[in-house]
Formats: C-alpha cells, sequence, structure tokens
C-alpha cells in the first residue's frame, strides 16, 4: 500500500479514499499514517454507520487524525431509516464531514435528503470498479431521474459557507465536539523550575513552584544559568503517553513556555530555550508531539502570552507594567515569532492554551488570536486569551462551576498545591477525590485537565502516579459514562447521593452511596426506561416508572441484584455508575 501512495503522489492524486481497519474492526489511522508518509493528499476514511462494530471507537481515532476530512459511510440495503435516525449521533461526534453512500437509489434520494438532521452532510452516489467489472451500475434512466431530482431538489445549493468566518466557526465547532467528547486530559508543568523543587538558597516559596524566579527575584544571570544543568534524562514523552492511555486521558497538554521565559522547543526567536542552551539539546515538544502521534492522542501546548519574566518588556504579575512600547517590543520580538513556530513546525495542535493576559489590549489579544486562526484554524484557544476572544471557557484554577454552563468549559486542577515540581509539597489528593471531581465536572459539561509536575530529573513524583493509576482503574471499568457524553439537565432538587451524565439514549447515574433500602428514587424523570444495569459488570437491576403523591413521574430502581458489586465499587472509588437505557434521545424533567 506504502509504493500505491507515493505513485499515487506522483500521479496528482489530490484525495484518496480508504479503510482501514485493525483486527478489531477499528479504523487504523496508526497504518495509514505510514501508509501515506511522503504524500500530502487528503484522506476520505470509509466507515460503516451500522452498529455492526464499534463506531465510537473508530470515530475517537478517526477524530484526531487531521488528514481526514471527510467520512464516507453507508446507508445500507434495506435499513436506511434506521441509519438515518443514527445522523444525529455521527453529526455530533464526528469532525470529518459525512457523506452517505450506498444505499440512495433515485426512488429513495428525496425521502433521505428530506429526512437528513443538517445540510452538512453530502450525499455520494456512485459505481464500483472490480477488476474491470462495475458493481450494481447505474443505467442512464436512473442517472436521469438522479439528475432531474437534484435540479428539482436544488441540492447544490444546500451547503453553502458565506464567507471565511463562518467556514472557520464550522471548522471550530466540529473541533470543540471532539474536545469535549475527550473530556479529561493531562496537563504538564515543567522547566527549569523544576530544578529548583520550589526552594532557592535554602528557603522554600510560599507561592507556586513555578512561579519561584518572581518570588524570589531570582537575578537574570543566575536565574539563567540553570539551562546549563538542564538534563531531565528521566523524561520520556512515550512513557508519559502510555501513563496518560492508562490513566484514561485522551489529550495532553505541555508547558512549551512558562511565565519564566525558558522556551522548551527549538526557538530561532529567542536563545533562552532548551534546544540551545540545555546539555543534550533536546526538543520537548517535538518529542511530545511525535509520541501524542504515536498514542494516538491529542497535543496541546501551555504558553504564558503576556507575562515573560526573561524579556525586558515581558509583563511580571503584580509589578509595574513596562513602557507600552517595550510590550511591544516583546510582542513583536518573541511572542508572536514563538507561536508561529509552534503553529508551523510542530504539527497539528488540538489546542493552545494560553494564560494571563493581564493589561494586553484587545488589538493585541486578537492580533494573538488572528495568527492562531491564519496557520491552524482548527486549533482551539483557550479561555485566558483575553478580551472575550476564547473558544471556550477556562475556569479559574482548581475552581469548579456550580453548574453547568452553556459555553464549554475547562477546570484546571492540581494533584497537590503547587503546578511545578514543588519537593515539600506532599499534601497530596486521593483517586477518590479525583474521581468526584472528574463526575462533577462531566456532569456539568465540562473537561478536566489534570496536572502533573516531573521534578528536575523529568521524572513524575511517585504519589502522582499512584493516584492516578488508581483514577484510571476505575475509568476503564466506567468509560461509557465520561466519554462522549453530556451534560443532563439540572436534577431540581439539592442532593449530594448521585451525579449524572448522558448519551443518546443512555443516562449514566453515579451513585455516590447506596440508599438504606437498596431503593433509589430519581424523581421528576419523565422518560420511559427500557432497561437498568450496573455498568462494568453487566448486572440488571429493576426499574420502573411510578407516579409520586404529587403525580410527577419518578424512576424507582432496586439495586439488590448488584448490591455486592456496587459496595466494593464504593468502598474502593467512592463511586460506581448505573447504566439505564431510555427511548428518547436525551433525559427529560419536569417542572415542580
Amino acid at each position: 500500500m506504502r509504493r500505491d501512495a507515493l505513485r499515487f503522489q506522483e500521479l496528482g492524486v489530490r484525495r484518496v479514499v480508504t479503510g482501514i481497519l485493525d483486527e478489531d474492526g477499528i479504523a487504523d489511522v496508526t497504518t495509514l499514517s505510514r501508509v501515506l508518509e511522503g504524500t500530502d493528499f487528503d484522506v476520505t476514511f470509509h466507515r460503516a454507520i451500522d452498529e455492526s462494530s464499534d463506531v465510537a471507537a473508530s470515530l475517537e481515532r478517526i477524530n484526531k487524525y487531521p488528514r481526514i476530512t471527510h467520512i464516507l459511510t453507508s446507508l445500507g440495503q434495506g435499513c436506511v431509516d434506521e441509519n438515518l435516525d443514527c445522523l444525529p449521533w455521527y453529526l455530533e461526534h464526528a469532525r470529518p464531514r459525512l457523506i452517505l453512500g450506498s444505499g440512495i437509489t433515485h426512488g429513495n434520494v428525496e425521502h433521505i435528503q428530506q429526512s437528513l438532521p443538517s445540510k452538512e452532510i453530502d450525499l455520494h452516489i456512485g459505481t464500483a470498479l472490480r477488476f474491470g467489472v462495475a458493481t450494481n451500475p447505474v443505467d442512464a434512466q436512473s442517472l436521469r431521474e438522479f439528475v432531474k431530482i437534484v435540479k428539482n431538489l436544488n441540492l447544490h445549493d444546500e451547503v453553502h459557507i458565506e464567507n471565511e468566518s463562518s467556514a472557520q466557526e464550522v471548522t471550530i465547532d466540529r473541533t470543540l465536539r471532539v474536545f469535549k467528547d475527550a473530556g479529561f486530559g493531562l496537563f504538564i508543568h515543567f522547566g527549569l523550575y523544576s530544578l529548583l523543587g520550589g526552594e532557592y538558597r535554602g528557603k522554600v516559596t510560599p507561592f507556586l513552584a513555578e512561579w519561584i524566579r518572581l518570588s524570589f527575584d531570582i537575578p537574570d544571570n543566575e536565574y539563567r544559568q540553570l539551562a546549563a544543568s538542564f538534563n531531565p534524562t528521566a523524561f520520556n514523552a512515550d512513557h508519559i503517553c502510555n501513563f496518560a492511555r492508562t490513566w484514561g486521558m485522551k489529550y495532553i497538554c505541555l508547558t512549551a513556555k512558562h511565565h519564566d521565559g525558558f522556551a522548551l522547543f527549538d526557538s530561532s526567536a529567542d536563545s533562552f530555550n532548551s534546544v540551545a542552551l540545555s546539555p543534550l539539546g533536546r526538543d520537548f515538544v517535538r518529542e511530545m508531539s511525535e509520541a501524542c502521534a504515536r498514542h494516538d492522542l491529542l497535543f496541546c501546548v501551555y504558553y504564558s502570552q503576556a507575562q515573560d519574566w526573561d524579556h525586558p518588556g515581558g509583563l511580571r504579575a503584580y509589578q509595574e507594567a513596562p513602557p507600552a512600547p517595550l510590550f511591544t517590543q516583546y510582542l513583536e520580538e518573541k511572542c508572536i515569532p514563538q507561536l508561529r513556530e509552534l503553529l508551523t513546525q510542530y504539527g497539528p495542535l488540538a489546542m493552545i492554551w494560553l494564560d494571563t493576559p493581564m493589561s494586553m489590549t484587545p488589538a493585541q489579544c486578537r492580533q494573538v488570536k488572528d495568527l492562531i486562526r491564519s496557520l491552524q484554524p482548527s486549533c482551539l484557544i483557550s479561555g485566558r486569551i483575553g478580551c472575550d476572544l476564547e473558544d471556550y471557557i477556562t475556569t479559574g484554577d482548581n475552581m469548579l462551576p456550580r453548574s453547568s454552563q452553556k459555553k464549554l468549559w475547562e477546570l484546571p486542577a492540581t494533584l497537590n498545591s503547587s503546578w511545578g515540581y514543588k519537593r515539600s509539597d506532599q499534601n497530596w489528593r486521593t483517586a477518590q477525590d479525583v474521581i468526584r471531581q472528574l463526575t462533577k465536572v462531566r456532569s456539568r459539561g465540562g473537561n478536566l485537565l489534570l496536572n502533573i509536575g516531573p521534578d528536575g530529573t523529568g521524572a513524575i513524583p511517585e504519589p502522582s502516579i499512584d493516584v492516578l493509576n488508581e483514577t484510571g482503574e476505575f475509568l476503564r471499568m466506567f468509560s461509557d459514562a465520561f466519554y462522549g457524553t453530556s451534560a443532563c439537565p439540572d436534577y431540581p432538587y439539592e442532593q449530594d447521593d448521585f451525579y449524572l451524565t448522558e448519551k443518546c439514549r443512555r443516562v449514566y447515574i453515579h451513585l455516590r452511596r447506596l440508599p438504606s433500602n437498596n431503593k433509589l428514587r430519581l424523581y421528576h424523570v419523565e422518560n420511559k426506561p427500557i432497561f437498568a444495569k450496573e455498568l462494568s459488570t453487566g448486572i440488571e437491576l429493576e426499574i420502573a416508572t411510578i407516579k409520586d403523591l404529587e403525580g410527577h413521574a419518578c424512576w424507582n430502581l432496586d439495586l439488590t441484584a448488584a448490591e455486592s458489586v456496587l459496595s466494593r465499587s464504593l468502598s474502593r472509588w467512592g463511586s460506581v455508575v448505573i447504566e439505564v437505557g431510555i427511548e428518547e434521545d436525551t433525559l427529560q424533567l419536569s417542572n415542580f
């Protein structure tokens, strides 16, 4: 296949259609990437829409491979209406544009077009050639019928993007869906400050470890000299990616440059970087970018766009800002060029995590956004770009919204009290605490970006590994309740016994404690339940819809059949999940 791909490239082919699957029947983008190496054509991936294979797992891989711009899928013969019902879910979870293929005839094309849930779907009618013989050829009369119907429906004008701004909005909407479905990411704070471990000249910083250059006002020359001893031999991007996948994370965000001004990548804009000054000249951003691609993880970078304690024009928190011309000089000499390097030299970025815009003007914030949009239109911009130019909300550090938000949001959180490595900080959270936080975040429609701070050698602190290993074990048991889910409508009563997430025709009850009589009631739920089961084992539970004394619908769930399993999970993780199938697409709650 690799030889064929190179031959197609020589012939000027601009797009290929393929459907490479692994032994489990899931889209194999790793093999596809190897086959297409050295080519530049776009890819349409051929994938079934029915439930005969793991569509969700395939979409998760497809969404992360930027060269796949379209998915060609079949409506099937004899099951067109059933598969049309699947399209809303497909549209919500697929980044590439959807093309409907076989199953379309001149007899049903009008019905199909009128049944489409969105105009962002293309219809494909074609004839397959195998060994020179046409399979199900389209005869001349049928072709004339198709042309007549298409003209009457004016299908060729149905999808129309009026301008570049509208096109960008469509692209960002699709990327946001992928990002939302991912749900759980790994933040990595790593840099020269990791060598100090929160201590300088025998004193422990009372503040965040990564802020030590500013907090202790370390002389510039002294701090810069740390680069000569920055040789983190234990930092291994592949090992970190393996950990992230074990821990249930779907994306990684690495600090490419923090406020201290030291970049972990090769930069011609500023020599204060790991390639130019550290002993082995390592480009950690490149290492992590390539490892994420190998391990099927979305790659993101953190970049401090306003604060820079190494450049005379960079802002410094809690200090007087430099003169405006000097800050402009910093933007033009360092910030903008380094962002351009990150956006053009390290492959596709799923997101850029900007931070502390402080006194940046709307025009300066817009300059940053325009640069990102021009170089990588699908790259998301975090909530801390400033001036309300973000693609999604970034909450305050370790600050959880009390309810769901209209816009996608992300909570950045730590496992102890600092982001960068702090030797004295042993205030580690438990796995139960992390699981509860992640559950709250997902139940309110957000993402959790959870941090680790490798030490100066690049090693991840063992307590971080222990906590996240246990969290990952829980997520392996109950993954369906966390990935690709949405927030349910706010439950009408104040309670702390359970949280809710949902996806199409599924509701997940994240139980925190067993009711005394093993009977769980959910009030004001109008949906008709089809089944209920403990998610990790599949043990079936009795569920019925009843009316309370005020006449409101109520789910009555008997947990007795899975009591021992529920008790074990609650004892170990503080949580267990019950899956309920419903007839409707989403949970419906009645008013008081």
